[in-house]
């Protein structure tokens, strides 16, 4: 039964009693008292990015976090141990010199000589590669050599999960060793475990690019003991799962503090970091998917941008929202420090513009029917629909003779102008673009150039925050657009399709005009439904005359009837004629029910070995069966089949060896409509007859053998 516990720590002292915070039991408890005073050495990679980090002359990180909550919540004094590496710290560990080991993933050899918690954490692995190297992709390094961190666990794990990739390994003692061998082309590739340590790499050795993350092995920050340490094992484990919450706000910080480390920034960033670190972004109406104000949220694809932003570094962003030009004005005057807008010449005297989050160029759009154009140059003369307040309207004042310029409130004002040809062309982002053709259904709209212009989608920030700017320009490259311009298109409202709604419209109309015609037709159904159910009762009738109701097959009076007349005329014809053995002997012993399914059961099998034949039971154990278009020897061959079909299936639970279905068989072939029928029907019930007498003749002679033998 678990206890709360209900002694408090008293920080600075060693002995202590565990946080009321964890539940543990009894056991627990006895075993946390008697280890006052004693101290834990915990062993880890001191090169394994935020884990463990130096910054501004202190080591920290999430594990450093980790060890002083476990000190306060457990009263168990755990302290990292001087290292110098991975792979000095996992030795010492099991020559039992260090007493826990942080960030060991658990395999089959290390779980004989020790227990594992839980992951505080999973980090994912990293594939690096040379910027001007071929290795663009995991695959790329096939055969090459590959560099690992020694004893890494990747290193047996790679060919498990992938493995159509072999790579000729190199283990190196320390990360910084691998990574310059990869650097001078000693390496193709290197293989180490991210954890925000990926772009330190990245930062350190420029020529190196990322180019993969291996999702699917991971490093697993867990806490390992010696085997005998049970109950240890237990309480850290406890402690992981209990304190989930805590533990990911301690990542986070750890994550933002390693990023500062990682992004050199300077002692004023930091400072404004410490002191602020706030700052105040405004959003203009819709600008979608780019910009979108929701409820106090910054939403879109330059929300999401700017949220990553802050949670890579700690930056607080509050948001305000009103007219583009109210946005502006505040901005001019201090009132607002960060502002989604285009780079101008003029707006460069009042903001400073970190790096673009958005590189692609302005289109131009027009209908499918509108000539290619090159560049601006080609649009003087013509209607361009600009958006009031845009920037491409000084640029076309500066750059045509004959500027045609018409203002629009909006995009959407834009692509209605351009649809209905009162303008001939519109500048826009092509991602904006593809959102509003897409989400209106304006299949009609196409691009129809491109524009040499600097149209980069920028944050602009405020010159009273050159801090806030530099910062934003060292963390811009570190996200990824492409994952952001998912997230944050995800996070607008969806446009209402136009061609869609004009379909309702015309759903609607010829809804009502269908009510029209289902009036007409419920008149002539009315009329229609007795006439059909007399043709019903006799169509059912007709099948019960004709059908044996038992297997589904025609019976004798069909074929007397109507088979001359409904059977194709395809030749050559096989004309098969069966006589199930043991009917009767069954019907006597087992009942008649028997006897039916075992008729069934035959009637099936002959279905399944002959799915286009036409099929006749002329009596009680008397079957028809013609093939259209077979040779004599696929006649033969098909009725082996259908003997072996049979012997390899039976009735369930049937007692005996009744339960499997068997056929005395005869064939005869029918070469053209001229040999008759009854003819080649009375062929095949000789030899039919003649393979029964075989049957009986076999089955008397092992009767005999048996005799003699009981004899």
């Amino acid at each position: 039964m678990l206890l709360v516990v209900a002694a408090c720590w008293v920080a600075g002292v060693a002995a202590a009693a565990p946080s009321p915070d964890l539940q543990l039991n009894a056991e627990e408890l006895s075993w946390l008292a008697a280890q006052r005073g004693k101290t834990y050495t915990v062993g880890f990679d001191p090169f394994a990015g935020m884990d463990s980090f130096e910054f501004r002359g202190k080591r920290i990180g999430l594990l450093h976090s980790l060890l002083a909550d476990m000190q306060v919540q457990l009263g168990l004094n755990v302290v990292p141990a001087q290292v110098k590496g991975w792979d000095d710290a996992y030795s010492r560990f099991v020559a039992g010199q260090i007493d826990i080991l942080y960030g060991a993933n658990v395999t089959p050899e290390r779980e004989r000589i020790m227990r594992f918690t839980r992951p505080v954490w999973k980090y994912s692995y990293t594939v690096f590669a040379r910027n001007d190297s071929t290795v663009q992709t995991l695959g790329d390094l096939d055969g090459k050599r590959v560099g690992f961190i020694r004893n890494d666990y990747v290193i047996g794990q790679l060919p498990k999960e992938f493995p159509n990739i072999r790579v000729q390994a190199v283990e190196f003692d320390e990360q910084e060793k691998g990574l310059t061998a990869l650097e001078r082309g000693e390496l193709d590739g290197f293989v180490t475990a991210g954890g925000g340590l990926e772009y330190e790499f990245l930062y350190a050795h420029p020529k190196l690019a990322l180019v993969a993350e291996l999702r699917s092995i991971t490093s697993d920050m867990t806490m390992a003991v010696a085997k005998d340490q049970q109950i240890l094992a237990g309480l850290l484990d406890r402690y992981i799962a209990q304190r989930e919450a805590a533990i990911r706000e301690m990542k986070g910080g750890a994550h933002r503090l390693y990023n500062r480390k990682i992004l050199r920034l300077s002692e004023d960033e930091l400072r404004w970091l410490e002191k602020s670190g706030t700052a105040v972004v405004g959003v203009a109406e819709d600008y979608l998917p780019f910009d979108h104000y929701f409820r106090g949220e910054y939403r879109g694809i330059a929300g999401e941008m700017l949220k990553r932003i802050g949670d890579t570094v700690g930056i607080r962003f509050e948001v305000v929202s009103a007219p583009f030009a109210d946005i502006m004005e505040k901005a001019t005057k201090g009132g607002v420090d960060v502002v989604n807008m285009a780079k101008t010449e003029d707006r460069q005297k009042d903001f400073l513009f970190p790096h673009a989050i958005s590189t692609e160029r302005d289109i131009i759009v027009g209908m499918k029917s509108s000539a290619p154009v090159q560049d601006v140059y080609g649009l003087d003369g013509l209607k361009v629909a600009v958006i009031d307040g845009f920037w491409h309207e000084e640029y076309l004042r500066k750059n045509l003779k004959n500027p045609q310029i018409v203002r629009t409130a909006d995009i959407m004002e834009s692509l209605r102008l351009v649809r209905s040809g009162d303008v001939d062309y519109m500048i826009e982002n092509p991602t904006v673009v593809e959102f509003y053709i897409n989400g209106l259904g304006y299949t009609d709209v196409v691009k129809r150039g491109n524009t040499s212009k600097d149209s980069f989608v920028y944050f602009g920030v405020s010159r009273r925050q050159p801090e806030l700017a530099s910062i934003m320009d060292k963390v811009i490259p570190l996200i990824r657009f492409e994952d952001a311009k998912y997230a944050g298109i995800q996070s607008v409202p969806a446009l209402r399709n136009e061609a869609n709604r004009r379909l309702v419209v015309i759903v609607v109309v010829l809804v009502v005009v269908l009510v029209g015609i289902l009036a007409l037709v419920i008149k002539v159904v009315r009329n229609l439904a007795e006439q059909k159910a007399r043709t019903q009762f006799l169509t059912e009738r007709e099948h019960f005359l004709y059908t044996d109701t038992l297997t589904g097959f025609h019976n004798r009076n069909y074929f007397s009837h109507k088979a001359d007349q409904e059977i194709p005329h395809h030749y050559p014809q096989a004309i098969v004629v069966a006589d199930l053995n043991n009917l009767k002997r069954v019907n006597d012993n087992f009942g008649h029910a028997a006897g039916d399914a075992l008729l069934v059961l035959f009637a099936k099998l002959v279905r399944q070995q002959w799915p286009s034949g036409h099929f006749f039971r002329l009596g009680g154990d008397e079957f028809l069966v013609v093939l259209p278009r077979l040779e004599e020897a696929q006649v033969q061959a098909e009725l082996g089949l259908l003997r072996q079909r049979c012997q390899q299936t039976s009735l369930p639970e049937a007692p005996g060896d009744w339960g499997h279905p068997s056929a005395a068989m005869g064939y005869a072939m029918r070469a053209s409509a001229e040999v008759p029928l009854d003819v080649c029907i009375a062929e095949a019930d000789q030899r039919m007859y003649r393979a029964k007498a075989s049957m009986k003749k076999r089955h008397s002679d092992l009767d005999s053998d048996l005799i003699a033998v009981s004899l």
